[in-house]
């Protein structure tokens, strides 16, 4: 139909014009008149389709796509089969559009590729329903594979682009990602590996075998899990030392189930610590001199890479069937502080909330500045009701202590703060969107408080 040499030799934006112009106005209509009567039907089968498969989760909840994604999908679709010859420079602008939004929310063109072969199965069963002729049958299958194909082209092509710039933003957050100076993170685990190291070869020689913790379990582990996967993913030296553990937790793991020490493991477990620590040194030093991109008063990470840790923490829960909460704090009445103290002091309560949470949370969680007065604390592998006990620490300290100001005062601080736990089926928008309606429960019934969220508020 189209497949001839003049067709071939065309550039891509002109074949897709060539296809609309050259398809038959009564296959047009009739694929137009098809979208009208059963778009529904085809978007129905792009959505069921997707919400089956895992990877969608990170992007798609039931609710979202029964109120908003439904109607924005089956009007893309009417754009794409209109009854009359469409602008194809409009055309090929609203794929880049579609394009960059999947970019910006990391959905990946596989994804939307496997959603559009629903689509197109849908439509071609109704194609043959709907046109009385084999000619007619073949020619608005043909068009209507060309143009969810070539529109598939420059979605794929916006997003190349834009992803592009998000992973460059992505890089600048793995610099950063620590939230506090590199030199110290780098002496604390080096410390919780060490700590280990000792308990182990404690137990292997006083023959306590069945109480060795692999390095999964430990401290350093957790961390590695989460804060080294963000600073050190994509470097060869974190592929090998990920393997190392690996090869080592496994071997731990079987020496567990015997009876005894084998002969050889001490030594074999000593060679693999010396390894680990060579490792982790190595990854330490090809970042330690990157130390900026913090909020400069409160030395928390900004919330510019909020996005970023909220998603790998997403995938890490999907991966590995772990839950994780985020608290989000708010100070108890800061506009009365800065209106009768002073800014300076306001500034004072800030650096002081901001250090009494970091002291609290674990080196594996992550602490930003959400916004004036407010922070955000994402508590990896936490349930609600230790997300709640984490919180209420942090609350109870900054309630006893006093903050001493330049002014010569003595400022006494409360906190409010709600909770939400990733348990599935939540986008990153959604998750702090109830973390806030638990903070603004909070406030509501008090202040210095904490709530955890509830669908039934």
């Amino acid at each position: 139909m189209f497949f001839d040499e003049n067709f071939v030799s065309l550039p891509v934006e002109e074949q897709w014009d060539y296809i609309i112009v050259h398809t038959p106005d009564r296959v047009r209509l009739g694929l137009s008149d098809i979208v009208s009567r059963h778009g529904e039907t085809c978007v129905v089968n792009f959505y069921e389709a997707l919400l089956k498969r895992p990877d969608a989760a990170l992007f798609l909840e039931r609710e979202t796509v029964e109120r908003r994604l439904r109607g924005s999908l089956l009007a893309w679709l009417k754009r794409l089969f209109p009854a009359r010859e469409t602008d194809i420079q409009e055309l090929r602008a609203l794929q880049e559009r579609v394009g960059s939004v999947h970019a910006q929310l990391e959905i990946s063109p596989n994804l939307v590729s496997y959603g559009f072969y629903f689509i197109k199965m849908s439509l071609t069963l109704l194609i043959v329903d709907y046109f009385g002729t084999k000619e007619e049958q073949l020619q608005a299958c043909v068009y209507c594979q060309s143009m969810v194909d070539f529109a598939m082209t420059y979605m794929n092509k916006a997003y190349n682009t834009d992803f592009r710039k998000k992973v460059e933003q992505d890089q600048s957050f793995k610099l950063f990602s620590l939230g506090q100076d590199l030199h110290f993170e780098k002496e604390t685990q080096k410390a919780t590996f060490f700590d280990w190291s000792t308990q182990a070869l404690f137990c292997l020689c006083e023959q306590r075998v069945g109480e060795l913790q692999t390095i999964g379990e430990s401290q350093f582990g957790l961390w590695l899990a989460h804060k080294g996967q963000t600073l050190f993913r994509g470097t060869e030296d974190f592929v090998l030392l990920q393997d190392m553990i690996g090869a080592i937790d496994r071997r731990i793991a079987a020496v567990r189930a015997e009876d005894g020490v084998p002969a050889g493991f001490a030594a074999e477990l000593r060679n693999g610590i010396r390894d680990v620590t060579f490792l982790t040194n190595r990854l330490f030093q090809a970042m330690e001199a990157l130390q900026s991109g913090l909020d400069p008063l409160t030395r928390t990470l900004t919330r510019h890479f909020l996005d970023g840790v909220i998603q790998n923490e997403i995938a890490f829960s999907l991966a590995h069937d772990k839950v994780f909460s985020i608290v989000l704090l708010d100070i108890d009445f800061f506009k009365k502080i800065n209106d009768t103290k002073g800014h300076l002091a306001g500034d004072e309560a800030l650096r002081h909330v901001a250090g009494m949470i970091m002291e609290t949370v674990r080196g594996n969680d992550y602490v930003f500045r959400y916004g004036g007065e407010e922070f955000l604390i994402v508590l990896t592998e936490s349930t609600s009701a230790e997300a709640a006990a984490c919180a209420e620490r942090i609350r109870s300290r900054i309630e006893k202590s006093a903050i001493p100001c330049s002014t010569g005062d003595a400022l006494s601080l409360t906190i409010s703060a709600g909770i939400a736990t990733f348990q599935g089926g939540v986008k990153i928008g959604t998750l702090i969107e109830q973390a806030d309606r638990a903070l603004y429960a909070a406030k509501d019934a008090g202040r210095n408080r904490i709530e955890i969220f509830s669908r039934d508020r």
